[in-house]
Parts: structure tokens; C-alpha cells; sequence
């Protein structure tokens, strides 16, 4: 009969390694040289197999890596009720380097007085597969789930409220960098070395909270150098000071004390990310929408057709009495008007550039400005256009840059006339035929000071026509 069968378990698989610890003061922690993100056989995965048996572990609390489950936040300007999986999907793909398979995301809505944050967690479904095969072979059911970075901001929650940035260190001389307030997070970033230059995802913070976040908690038991134009106030953590006043064995990693500490649900097992049941209930709602606007929208045309009928009546008959009589008196034998008619020119049609507007259309702020795919954005997005993504250029650059795939090439024009003076930029059709985008657009100047006037009117046209598309911003990529 195992000693530690009725304990917590938390189960934290790492790149190189397997660490098990269990809530209990004494003989609390155990390391295994396997790596459970990858194929094993039974051979290689008995040991921690006998492990697991001979102490009747079957329930256990996952911790997942952040370079395994990634955070990434986007920023509607207005509030949204729901949003398709496959809109969210789209806005992740361009900031991670696996493709996302929709089955391993989920995604949450936060909404505040202005806008809605949709808060997304992306599983590499390629490492999980080998995972869940591995799990399934030790016979574990995962009762509960945390990314590290959630973990640690449940433990950081107990002592401190409001928005930070938290550093954790990890393997092979990296860093987890995450962005949170109280205890949830918004992104988190992985990065390497011991120099790190965060200007940009400081800048950021601000989309979510409308304030820079300065505050950063770093590892006493490592020494970074942080590069920042914010001044930022730093505070040093120590692992074993925070377990101790959390009442916990001091050699318990921070992650692990927010796990053990994690609110325990029955869930299938090995099944890390469920799918977010509101986008059950907005394919619904949309259903129900489209059914209740068709008679609404037969009723319309009915009338618009009724009235353009009895218009054309009384215009006809107005016409023809100031024939008869134009003076509107006296014997209409005697008026015999003569009516001059002027042919009329038609005007030689200027055949127009069909534009798809389903394109998929990618725009990178190539400067250190904040805002300004989000602005460029609004400006797409009026004329119609309803999958844009945003995000930021690795590089940055002192002129504007469009990129089209060849089959779009002709488009050139059509984005010179209507974007005119306020996006002047150079334009190649070099886009590879197997980007996920058919246009890019790359952002190299102060928009700001972009004349507008050129695009005005094309502009308004489109928006009185058109529901604009909700502008939204994304978070920046790893390599940033």
C-alpha cells in the first residue's frame, strides 16, 4: 500500500526530464531522466512506470511548459459577445512556429468598458501527441491542468495585485518572461540568454491595461540583464522565501506550490484543452439570427417595390398634365408647347479591378510606434476587407513595404487609388505562393503624419455601405 496515495501529485514533465512532488513535507520531490514529449518505449518508460504503480498513483495535477502551451492575447476596440474558433485560429497562426490544429485551443473573452481581450492557449499538438501516448501507457488520469506561467501567477496573486511582468528561468539558459495581472496571464514569451530586451513587450502592456506595466519580478538565483526605455520597478523573488510563507516545504518550485494548490475537476484523460463551449452558443446565435432577419429583409424589398411603383405613378402623371398644359391654366387647345430634347452622352465605362475581399491580408508594424497596425487596419478593414491580421515586423523599417503573391499583382493599383497619400509605399509580387497571407503589408513611417485626404472619400463610402470589421491587435512574436 503506497504511503502517498491519498497526497496531491503534480506531474511536471520538462524537455529533458520528468519531476514528480507530492504534497507532503517529507520525501516530497522525485526526478526521472525521461522526457514524456517524446515517443518512449516500454523499456525506457518502465521505471517511472514501476514508480508510478507501486506508490498507486492514478490521479495526477499537470503542469505544462510554456514553450508547450503558449499564451497569446488579442485586443478588439469594442466588446464582443463571441467570436468563431476559426478567427482566432487565424490571428494565433502567424505568432507560433507549429500549425495550430483548432482542437488544441481554447480561448477566453475578457471584456472591459472599451474593448474585448480574447486570451488564447495554443497546445503543440505534435509534442502532445507523443504525450498522450505515454500518459495513456502509465495509466494517469489528468484531473487538473496549469501552464507554468499560470501556476506561478496564482503564487504571485496571494501576495501582490495588479499588472506585472514575471521572469522565470528554465533549461539550456532560458527564460520564461510573462505579462499578467492578478492571476491571469495575457502572453508569455520564452527567450534565451542573460541580456533581454523587453522594450517592445512593454509596449504592449499597454494595449491591455492603457497603461506601460513597470513592475517585473526576477530570479534572485539568477543574475539578467533587462534593457528597457521604461523605467521599470524591479523586485527580486526567492523560491524557498515564498514557500516558507506559504506554509509549503521550501524546496518546492514556485509552479509546483500554485498546482498543488489548483481547484481539482474530472476531465478525460490526457486531455489538456477542452474547446471553449461559446462558440457552441455563437454558431447558434448566428444560426438564429440569419433565420429571424430573411422575413425582415423580404418585407423591405416588398416595400421598396411598392414604393418605387406608386413613385413612378405620379412622377408619370405630373409629367403628363405640364404637357398638356404647362402654364397650369386656360384652354389646353390653344398651348401646343414645343419640347426641345437634348440627347444625352452616355459616358465611356471605365472597366474597375474586382477585388476579392475574402483575401487574407497580414499588416506588421515595422517601427517602434505603438498603434499603428491597429491603424492601418481600420483603414482595410472600411474598405471592406474581412481577414487582416496584425502584429509586429521582426526588423524595422523607414518606408512603407506591400508584398503581393503573383496572382495578385494587378491589385497594386487599386491599393495606390485608395489608400492614396496616407499609405504611399513600394510594392513586389514576391510573396511566396505558400505564405499563409496573399498580401502583406509592412508599416515603415509615422502614420500619424500619413495625408489622409488622397483616401477620404473612398474611406466614407465604404464605411456608410459596410459593417466595418472590429479592429484587433496582436501580441508579439517569440522572436521579438
Amino acid at each position: 500500500m503506497s504511503i502517498f496515495a491519498k497526497h496531491q501529485v503534480v506531474l511536471w514533465p520538462k524537455s529533458k526530464s520528468t519531476e514528480v512532488y507530492f504534497d507532503r513535507k517529507d520525501n516530497n520531490s522525485f526526478s526521472f531522466d525521461i522526457s514524456l514529449w517524446q515517443e518512449l518505449d516500454d523499456n525506457t518508460i518502465s521505471a517511472f512506470s514501476n514508480f508510478v504503480k507501486e506508490n498507486g498513483i492514478s490521479n495526477i495535477n499537470l503542469l505544462v511548459p510554456d514553450n508547450i502551451v503558449i499564451t497569446k492575447s488579442f485586443v478588439y476596440d469594442s466588446k464582443i459577445d463571441s467570436i468563431e474558433k476559426s478567427e482566432v485560429v487565424s490571428l494565433a497562426q502567424g505568432f507560433v512556429n507549429f500549425t495550430i490544429d483548432p482542437e488544441y485551443l481554447s480561448f477566453t473573452l475578457l471584456n472591459d468598458s472599451d474593448n474585448t481581450i480574447i486570451q488564447a492557449h495554443i497546445i503543440n499538438q505534435e509534442k502532445f501527441k507523443f504525450f498522450a501516448q505515454n500518459i495513456s501507457k502509465l495509466n494517469l488520469n489528468i484531473v487538473s491542468q496549469l501552464a507554468v506561467s499560470e501556476s506561478i501567477a496564482k503564487v504571485i496573486n496571494t501576495f501582490y495585485q495588479g499588472q506585472y511582468f514575471f521572469i522565470y528561468p528554465l533549461e539550456n539558459n532560458e527564460v520564461t518572461l510573462s505579462l499578467a495581472k492578478d492571476d491571469l496571464v495575457y502572453l508569455t514569451n520564452n527567450l534565451k540568454g542573460s541580456s533581454l530586451d523587453i522594450q517592445k513587450i512593454i509596449n504592449y502592456s499597454n494595449l491591455y491595461f492603457k497603461a506601460l506595466t513597470s513592475k517585473i519580478f526576477l530570479p534572485s538565483s539568477q543574475k539578467l540583464d533587462i534593457t528597457s526605455t521604461t523605467e521599470l520597478e524591479k523586485t527580486d523573488y526567492d523560491d524557498k522565501q515564498i514557500a516558507q510563507n506559504l506554509s509549503k516545504p521550501v524546496n518546492l518550485p514556485l509552479p509546483v506550490l500554485g498546482a498543488f494548490n489548483t481547484q481539482v475537476t474530472a476531465m478525460p484523460k490526457a486531455d489538456i484543452i477542452k474547446e471553449n463551449k461559446p462558440i457552441k452558443k455563437a454558431t447558434k446565435t448566428m444560426e438564429e439570427n440569419k433565420k429571424n432577419i430573411l422575413p425582415v429583409i423580404a418585407v423591405f424589398l416588398l416595400t421598396a417595390g411598392l414604393a418605387s411603383l406608386i413613385f413612378w405613378y405620379v412622377v408619370n402623371r405630373n409629367n403628363s398634365e405640364n404637357i398638356e398644359s404647362p402654364m397650369g391654366q386656360g384652354n389646353t387647345a390653344d398651348a401646343q408647347p414645343t419640347m426641345e430634347v437634348t440627347p444625352t452622352i452616355e459616358p465611356t465605362p471605365t472597366i474597375a479591378i474586382e477585388v476579392d475581399k475574402t483575401l487574407k491580408i497580414q499588416v506588421l508594424n515595422a517601427t517602434d510606434i505603438n498603434g499603428q497596425a491597429a491603424t492601418l487596419k481600420a483603414k482595410l478593414t472600411a474598405l471592406g476587407f474581412k481577414n487582416v491580421a496584425v502584429g509586429n515586423a521582426t526588423d524595422n523599417l523607414v518606408a512603407n513595404q506591400i508584398k503581393l503573391k503573383t496572382d495578385y499583382a494587378e491589385y497594386q493599383s487599386y491599393f495606390e487609388s485608395e489608400l492614396g497619400t496616407f499609405f504611399p509605399a513600394t510594392y513586389t509580387d514576391d510573396l511566396k505562393s505558400t505564405s499563409t497571407y496573399d498580401i502583406v503589408f509592412y508599416i515603415g513611417t509615422d502614420l500619424s503624419k500619413a495625408d489622409d485626404s488622397a483616401s477620404a472619400t473612398s474611406t466614407d463610402e465604404a464605411t456608410s455601405t459596410a459593417t466595418p470589421t472590429k479592429k484587433v491587435t496582436a501580441t508579439p512574436t517569440d522572436a521579438e
